[in-house]
C-alpha cells in the first residue's frame, strides 16, 4: 500500500531489485482509495498548517481499504505499509485481513532485534 500511488516510478521498483511485471500489486491510499485523514497529515496541497488526523476515521480508512484490495486481488500474500503515517495501524489492518503486514516498524523492530536480544523465553 503507497500513499500516493501516482509519484511511485519504475525506476523506484528496479532501484530496489522489483522486476517490473512480478508478482506484485501496488496501490495508492490517497489517489486510488482516498484516505482523507492521510491527505491531513501528508499533502502539502490539503495540509492544514497544524497538521492533525483523527486517529479512529484514520484507522477505518485504512482498514476498509485494505480490506477491499485483498478482495479486489485475492492472490495477495502479504502487505506492506509504505508510509510511516500507515503504520499505527498495521495491527488492525492484520486482524481485518489475515495476513503478514510489514511497514517500517517491522524494518524498525527487526534491525532493534540484532543489537538488542529480548529474554528468551517459550519452548526448547
Amino acid at each position: 500500500m503507497y500513499y500516493q500511488k501516482q509519484f511511485l516510478t519504475q525506476t523506484h521498483l528496479e532501484k530496489v531489485g522489483i522486476r517490473p511485471g512480478s508478482n506484485y500489486k501496488i496501490a495508492g491510499a490517497s489517489d486510488e482509495y482516498g484516505c482523507t485523514e492521510l491527505d491531513r497529515l501528508w499533502s502539502w496541497e490539503v495540509r492544514p498548517d497544524k497538521p492533525e488526523a483523527v486517529y479512529e476515521i484514520q484507522e477505518k480508512q485504512m482498514i476498509d481499504t485494505c480490506v477491499d484490495f485483498c478482495r479486489k486481488n485475492p492472490s495477495i500474500k502479504a502487505i506492506m505499509l509504505e508510509c510511516t503515517g500507515m503504520q499505527p495501524f498495521a495491527r488492525a489492518i492484520q486482524q481485518a485481513i489475515d495476513l503478514p503486514v510489514f511497514s517500517w516498524g517491522t524494518i524498525l523492530d527487526y534491525a532493534y532485534s540484532v543489537v538488542a536480544h529480548r529474554d528468551y523465553y517459550g519452548h526448547v
